[in-house]
């Protein structure tokens, strides 16, 4: 295995527009994510198959999660922080397959996906707290705070993206050493333990999101309903 494979490389151009492996074996992945999702939910049942079983099991587990960091109903945010958590994950897991790279090895894969959070914070904080509480956040308890609060929004966004990238490409990198040097024989282990590396950064960057979700609402006292209770 060439070194050069563990850096995304370009498969093909479309319309002059440079179109990587990463961008690929992401496709793949939706699609695949998708027919799975699809065949284990179009017929639900009280006694429910392997890929029901499978699908309800790791939505449990990203709902017990989210119930531990909000007061709110985890209903709101698992959609986004399951599809993040399932898509990380299946990310992390194609990297064992002989010749297909992790995408998130590819510093616009994480970039986009930290933007992803960056909106959604946003969204959830207009949503819950209300334009005007939530804006005011950034001014209490004075406006000098301003560009701090917004230079904190914008690294914070960038950290997600660096750290993702940068576990993502460097187990890629000796991995790809390792095979050169030694062949099969160390790099299986190694791969094993990237994996692993992957599976705790999918569950960071999950849980990194719900972390700046939550800051947010809790910085911009989420509106309450009728009852008093968290809507």
């Amino acid at each position: 295995m060439d070194i050069d494979h563990a850096f995304p490389r370009v498969v093909f151009q479309l319309l002059g527009i440079p179109i990587r492996d990463t961008v690929l074996v992401t496709w793949g992945i939706m699609v695949v994510l998708t027919t799975v999702s699809w065949l284990g939910t179009r017929r639900l049942r009280d006694r429910p198959g392997p890929i029901q079983n499978a699908l309800e099991a790791a939505l449990e587990l990203v709902e017990g999660v989210m119930r531990e960091l909000t007061p709110l109903s985890p209903r709101h945010f698992l959609p986004l922080i399951g599809t993040l958590a399932i898509f990380l994950v299946a990310s992390s897991s194609v990297s064992v397959i002989p010749g297909i790279g992790a995408p998130t090895r590819d510093i616009n894969t994480t970039t986009a996906l930290a933007v992803v959070v960056f909106f959604s914070v946003h969204y959830f904080g207009l949503r819950f707290a209300g334009p005007k509480r939530y804006l005011r956040s950034y001014i209490t308890p004075t406006w000098l705070l301003l560009p701090f609060n917004v230079i904190g929004e914008l690294t914070r966004t960038l950290a997600l993206a660096v750290r993702l990238f940068g576990n993502s490409l460097s187990g890629e990198v000796i991995a790809a050493i390792l095979l050169m040097l030694a062949g099969f024989l160390i790099p299986v282990p190694m791969q094993i333990f990237g994996l692993l590396i992957g599976l705790i950064q999918a569950y960071v960057f999950s849980i990194l999101t719900m972390v700046y979700i939550v800051a947010g609402l809790n910085g911009s006292q989420p509106v309450q309903d009728a009852k008093g209770g968290l809507t």
